[in-house]
């Protein structure tokens, strides 16, 4: 059995495309798509219709690495995202 981590990556969905190329640049090109929603509170929320809805438009990519390449994906994401709303988890897992 391999362990490796689970990487959880939300994002904005605006920033979609330069974090698809960020993680093809990056060398992986296994990886999956989730769009989501956050709910939150106005103070995040933009549009009119965010603030309606309590909810805005998100992105979950989801990829199975090694801890220390999770590390060093993650330090590159914020380099490049840095002003932006962008949250990275990493859980251990174990393939069955």
């Amino acid at each position: 059995m391999m362990r490796l981590s689970g990487m959880d990556i939300y994002f904005e969905i605006a920033n979609k495309d330069t974090l698809v190329d960020l993680l093809l640049e990056e060398g992986y090109d296994d990886f999956y798509f989730f769009p989501c929603k956050r709910y939150s509170a106005g103070a995040f929320l933009i549009s009119a219709e965010e603030q309606v809805s309590a909810r805005r438009d998100f992105g979950l990519f989801r990829l199975f690495l090694h801890e220390t390449e999770a590390i060093v994906l993650s330090a590159a994401i914020k380099r490049e995202l840095k002003d932006k709303t962008i949250k990275i988890f990493v859980n251990e897992l174990k393939e069955l």
